[in-house]
């Protein structure tokens, strides 16, 4: 998650054209918020006091001290700004989509989309550490405090997961209603420019074509815009997917704690794996639009390849030259290697048998009567495979004279020196 985010990060500030879009400035925000409460995450039990204690026994690790982890506490809420920040990620997509805002417009809202996350994040974050609400909750340390407060759940609830899951809700009708905007506009471009049989009674041909042909442009330039913002939907909803899962089981958490006053192991485990992964999630779903887009370019490039393309795209060119000339010689270097068939599928002839010069004790004549033998065999074979003519004369003709010359095959291998029978059967092989 730490480094994931750190990624989005560079990616935005070492960027001018994404230093000027409002959506790779909030991934920015989202990403910094990541950042100061992932590098807790990160140093997990280690802060919490030493000797401390939960509902699984003592706290494994916990080398910290009371400052310690009112410093942890204080960033871990300061996590809060994430899903704040999603929300004002979804309502960008949702003015941006639904409501046909251009990029001018939006940045006139821009502000609110980042006061309103760091306000509430810092101010209830403040508000917690001058309450003396922190302390060990079992993996870190939260709002918590040690003696535990009747108190503290409700902050919990009112400072961190109520707002959670308003966050939550409000992205999932935000996603919901731009799933069915994009239906609907789909079904509307497919009503509305489907083309229909020209009418050449009443219409010219000429007339009839350029119509056909502007409603055809007319329908794609619609049809691209109509895709456009389905990935842009899309893309949203990944957003929400990831918040949702990561945030789910820290919930069940916290609904068990209030039911029953229990934890239970399996559902801790999930929450400390899954919350800090946030980041490195988004991060993936922050690269998919690229990776798909230079996937569709350059199929034959290895997942690495295009990653190397992502991180500098100035070197795209350079990247893909080097990439193909490395494959082509590797390509060329397992031909000249391999022992019967090169990549092509056809068989490799070793220099001496191309040459005549195998090394099997065979003497000059009998090498010019393997050549002269292997050429005998070639006009024989090609008058075998012929194709047959119409008349059933010239089949039999054909079957008969094919006979004849395997016959007189035969018995030239017969007559022949072993040496040069062997010579004839590997030549018969290769060529076969």
């Amino acid at each position: 998650s730490l480094g994931g985010s750190i990624y989005i990060v560079w990616s935005v500030l070492s960027a001018r054209e994404k230093r000027g879009s409002i959506y790779h400035r909030l991934m920015l925000g989202l990403s910094v918020s990541d950042i100061l409460s992932s590098h807790i995450y990160f140093l997990g039990t280690w802060l919490i006091p030493r000797g401390s204690s939960g509902p699984f026994g003592d706290v494994y690790m916990a080398f910290g001290t009371f400052e310690t982890c009112q410093y942890s506490g204080f960033f871990n809420q300061l996590a809060i700004a994430s899903p704040l920040y999603n929300v004002s990620l979804s309502i960008y997509y949702f003015l941006h989509i639904q409501r046909s805002w251009k990029e001018n417009a939006l940045k006139k809202v821009e502000p609110a989309f980042h006061i309103i996350p760091l306000l509430f994040a810092f101010g209830t974050a403040i508000t917690a550490a001058v309450g003396e609400m922190y302390g060990n909750v079992f993996w870190t340390c939260w709002i918590n405090p040690d003696p535990p407060q009747p108190y503290f759940q409700y902050f919990q609830w009112s400072f961190l997961f109520g707002p959670v899951w308003v966050c939550i809700l409000i992205q999932l009708s935000v996603m919901v209603t731009l799933w069915w905007t994009m239906r609907k506009q789909e079904r509307l471009i497919s009503r509305k420019y489907e083309l229909k049989a020209p009418t050449t009674a009443t219409i010219p041909a000429e007339t009839n074509g350029t119509r056909v042909r502007a409603n055809r442009r007319k329908r794609q330039s619609i049809n691209d815009e109509g895709k456009y913002s389905s990935r842009i939907a899309v893309q949203g909803s990944l957003y929400v997917l990831v918040f949702c899962i990561t945030w789910f089981f820290p919930t069940v958490q916290r609904i068990s704690e209030l039911a029953n006053g229990q934890n239970y192991f399996a559902i801790q485990a999930l929450d400390t794996t899954l919350l800090p992964l946030q980041g490195f999630f988004n991060v993936l779903i922050y690269m998919r639009p690229k990776y798909t887009t230079y996937r569709r370019k350059y199929p034959d490039l290895t997942v690495g390849t295009i990653l190397k393309i992502i991180h500098d795209p100035k070197e795209e060119r350079k990247v893909v030259s080097e990439f193909r000339s490395m494959h082509t010689r590797a390509r060329d270097q397992g031909r000249s290697t391999t022992g019967e068939f090169d990549f092509d599928g056809q068989p490799n002839i070793p220099e001496e048998m191309e040459s005549g010069n195998i090394a099997d004790g065979g003497t000059e004549s009998n090498k010019t009567n393997k050549s002269e033998e292997s050429n005998d065999i070639k006009m024989k074979e090609s008058k075998d495979t012929r194709k047959p003519t119409k008349t059933s004369n010239t089949r039999t003709e054909t079957a008969s004279e094919g006979s004849a010359n395997n016959t007189e095959r035969d018995v030239e291998m017969e007559t022949d020196t072993p040496t040069t029978v062997r010579r004839i059967d590997m030549v018969g092989r290769i060529q076969s």
